[in-house]
């Protein structure tokens, strides 16, 4: 990821600080830290044969919702502030060959922590390179990552009447709860 941040080449582009909530009646508003990182990580089968689109839904992608389900529920243990596992739909509302999962990270250190070495990521990682290299150049599937760093001052984060894990509200779902 770094290689396409320019600024990484020079920064280590750390977090300062750590989320806040600041309280407008009932109007939540996360103010955030500077570096918080972005990823959007999708998935698209669309193009696929029957045979490599078994594959893909019975090898690949119960791995991938493990470890999306593990960042949704547990995340917070490993830096990741919030994430959503997400379904493309069409113009009518039925459902696409086509997931996304985006996340909110403390740091760019933290997602690569994660991606590196944790259980959940590894198994992605294992589970979509068997397919990829059992297929070759043929596999239709296509995989993309989009991935930004932010300042506190591009970001903005308010809810009303949410859940208390909602987005980035579980980042200071202890705040909330204080006083709620």
């Amino acid at each position: 990821m770094r290689d396409r941040i320019p600024q990484s080449q020079t920064s280590a582009m750390a977090p300062a600080g750590a989320p806040s909530l600041v309280r407008d009646g009932e109007r939540l508003r996360v103010k955030p830290h500077d570096n918080i990182c972005l990823i959007r990580s999708g998935q698209d089968w669309s193009d696929t044969d029957a045979a490599e689109r078994k594959m893909y839904l019975d090898d690949v992608e119960p791995v991938l919702r493990e470890g999306m389900d593990f960042l949704r529920d547990d995340g917070r243990s490993v830096g990741c502030f919030a994430n959503r596992y997400m379904t493309v739909l069409d113009r009518s509302g039925q459902p696409t060959e086509k997931t996304y999962g985006i996340s909110w990270w403390k740091s760019l250190a933290a997602l690569e922590r994660w991606s590196e070495s944790h259980p959940t990521h590894v198994r992605i990682f294992g589970a979509a390179m068997k397919y990829l290299s059992s297929l070759g150049p043929a596999a239709k599937l296509r995989l993309y990552h989009e991935v930004t760093v932010a300042r506190a001052a591009d970001q903005f984060f308010e809810y009303r009447r949410c859940h208390d894990r909602t987005g980035m509200l579980g980042a200071v779902v202890e705040q909330v709860n204080v006083g709620a």
